[in-house]
């Protein structure tokens, strides 16, 4: 509910300022706070106030308490309101006259820094902008922006067309599901990403655009006896170009138990890659070519291959196979003989 009521106070933050100028939706950097006043560094360079007045509401975020920001205001953080129009100048410390605007009566604190939030390997210091539902986005201190960490996604609160979700699992089994995604943590290395974006950053800074890095857990397919999910782990490679990262794991819907993906097949290991690969050739959607089948037998692992409802996927990710630039993928439909590859009670139900 909490996520709910900020995405809606979000939406109504975002009208845009009126031609007056007197009403309409403010935001930017907090660069001087006192008791009375806040002055903000808007994002098109404009200095403006917003007064803190005893009727003046913040709403905090995880991490910054409102009502004790008000208390003690400071500077470090964005925030936007709604302003319900002019209330006259204020003089800032340097001796500006700005601009000065009631609250309608929230001021939303949209994200905090932390400085100093990571060092790099050649010791440039980054500072973190910290957002309640956005994660967080690391700068060098002149303010050049290298990577967006989006808050972790999932699988709870994730919903996915008439698919099922979590919610229609029992609370033992939902308690076990999150434990187990509680452990997993992270799939990738931040400190890693950012020197990644560092390293990009200086090879060109005029062509250089921040890095993302994204991770979900979305349902993925479900039967009466086994839900699947799958952690989708999103990072830039170079320039616009990003890659999804896929990680399937199965759970016995009655008590949440994790049921390691080898464990719902009939066949041996060894033999799982083949066999489906084997299927997808017959039906013409796996690898033409000999040498790249050669390949992927040789490459397979578990973690490349996730349970969609309708088919299974062999995903190899980009450099895993000599042969190829791109990661490649192979769809495998679950006709008889791919469902014979499988115990009965682990293939999902199929979509009418």
């Amino acid at each position: 509910m909490k996520r709910q009521l900020f995405l809606l106070i979000s939406l109504l933050l975002c009208l845009v300022l009126s031609a007056c100028g007197s009403k309409g939706s403010i935001s930017g950097e907090v660069v001087e706070a006192t008791p009375s006043a806040l002055i903000l560094q808007t994002n098109e360079g404009k200095q403006v106030a917003v007064l803190l007045e005893e009727n003046t509401y913040i709403i905090g975020m995880d991490g910054i308490d409102g009502d004790n920001y008000k208390a003690e205001p400071h500077t470090g953080v964005r925030v936007s309101f709604y302003s319900e129009g002019r209330a006259g100048s204020i003089t800032t410390a340097d001796g500006e006259q700005v601009k000065a605007y009631h609250a309608d009566p929230f001021i939303h604190i949209d994200a905090y820094l932390i400085p100093e939030a990571a060092v790099l390997s050649d010791g440039t210091v980054l500072d973190a902008w910290k957002t309640d539902f956005f994660g967080a986005t690391y700068q060098t201190k002149d303010g050049i922006e290298l990577l967006r960490e989006d808050a972790p996604n999932g699988p709870e609160n994730y919903y996915v067309g008439n698919m099922e979700s979590i919610d229609d699992l029992s609370e033992a089994a939902k308690a076990h599901v999150a434990e187990f995604y509680e452990k997993q943590g992270k799939l990738y290395d931040l400190q890693a990403e950012l020197e990644r974006a560092w390293t990009a950053y200086q090879a060109d800074p005029k062509a250089f655009s921040s890095f993302v890095v994204r991770q979900e857990t979305s349902p993925a397919a479900s039967n009466e006896q086994v839900f699947y999910f799958t952690t989708t782990l999103t990072k830039t490679i170079s320039g616009n170009i990003a890659q999804d990262i896929p990680l399937c794991a199965a759970f016995n819907r009655e008590n949440g138990g994790n049921i390691p993906l080898v464990d719902l097949f009939v066949c041996p290991k060894e033999d799982i890659v083949k066999e489906l690969l084997d299927i997808a050739e017959k039906n013409g959607s796996g690898p033409a070519d000999p040498v790249v089948k050669e390949e992927m037998e040789a490459a397979f692992q578990m973690e490349y291959l996730y349970f969609l409802q309708d088919s299974l996927c062999l995903e190899f990710p980009q450099g895993t196979l000599p042969s190829q630039e791109y990661t490649y993928i192979v769809s495998v439909a679950f006709n008889d003989e791919c469902k014979a590859l499988l115990h009965p009670w682990a293939v999902p139900t199929q979509s009418n």
